[in-house]
């Protein structure tokens, strides 16, 4: 996929977090590892829209953006843990939705998580909601991913809770647990300014990963 370099990305705070991380491997091989025998498990995490799809435009921020550099922190998060992140792309570039789903099930992936930030014409309206294809069933486990996301971003960020919905989504074309988190709501001034803080981006990946992990046991 190549280097990427995240939105707010600072070369020297990186070096010193390898190295802290090299110094761990070192000293603890057998911790870093995990247990012994056990793979990690494969989990697809999605950045919604790219290239010529911005997704939702306000103020000049462009929602692609934003939920690519959320999807790199996870993927940067979850290095050395007990799940390989694998993103559909690591870039500024459109992907076939189909596409999306179906590379998630060649990879072999547990689950399937697309990464949005919202929009409405009401400026007021403001939260996490995660959402699930209306074709799944009330015991299929995409609820239980989005619910698992949905307390996990909300407890890491302090945001509002605007709770677990479904619609008429791509997702249908797997049958992976598969569920679709807005991380708030652009169209909302203070929800917006918060998305563009690289700090707050860096907390609403720590809870998607948090949420994965509970949802996997982990």
């Amino acid at each position: 996929m190549g280097r990427w370099l995240p939105l707010g990305y600072n070369s020297a705070v990186m070096r010193r977090r390898w190295l802290l991380a090299l110094v761990w491997l070192l000293a603890f091989p057998f911790l870093a590892a995990g247990p012994v025998g056990l793979p990690p498990i494969t989990v697809v995490v999605d950045a919604g829209h790219g290239g010529e799809d911005p997704g939702a435009v306000v103020a000049g921020v462009e929602e692609k953006d934003i939920v690519l550099d959320i999807a790199l922190r996870v993927f940067e998060l979850s290095q050395g843990g007990p799940v390989e992140v694998v993103l559909t792309r690591a870039t500024d570039r459109y992907v076939d939705l189909k596409e999306r789903v179906r590379f998630a099930e060649r990879v072999g992936a547990a689950l399937y998580l697309s990464v949005h930030a919202n929009f409405l014409s009401e400026p007021s309206v403001r939260g996490i909601e995660v959402w699930v294809d209306n074709t799944r069933s009330p015991g299929d486990r995409s609820w239980e991913l989005a619910e698992a996301v949905l307390r996990a971003v909300v407890a890491e960020t302090g945001a509002r809770n605007r709770g677990v919905h479904s619609q008429k989504l791509y997702m249908r074309h797997t049958k992976l647990p598969a569920a679709l988190v807005e991380v708030g709501y652009l169209s909302n001034y203070a929800e917006r300014r918060l998305l563009l803080d690289p700090s707050y981006r860096e907390r609403v990946a720590r809870g998607i990963l948090q949420g994965i992990y509970d949802f996997l046991g982990l």
